[in-house]
């Protein structure tokens, strides 16, 4: 099944969640977190190198980030794409990601 998740529209965490939904939430946590955030999961998440880069180096290295991030910690989906949608007016960077979940 290919999920869609959008970045600039991720809510909070659903506790409850399960099956399909729960592995979708743990994929938006691998995005929403830096690495060295979680205290006893170090490793986990996104290293943050793609700030203050020019927005062309940014998108690529955010993107090849993102894919990696979800390869290694979500097994259970294949990164199908992640394309950059847009910069916010604070410098945000938004992007889509399309999984399969399977």
């Amino acid at each position: 099944m290919l999920v869609t998740i959008d970045t600039s529209n991720i809510s909070n965490i659903n506790w409850s969640a399960s099956g399909t939904d729960r592995v979708i939430q743990n994929v938006i946590n691998i995005i929403k977190t830096f690495k060295y955030e979680v205290a006893y999961d170090r490793t986990m998440g996104l290293t943050g190198k793609f700030i203050d880069k020019p927005l062309d180096e940014a998108i690529a290295f955010a993107t090849a980030e993102l894919i990696e991030a979800i390869t290694e910690r979500e097994p259970r989906t294949t990164v199908k794409e992640a394309n950059f949608t847009r910069l916010d007016e604070d410098g945000n960077m938004s992007f889509e990601v399309v999984v399969d979940v399977g």
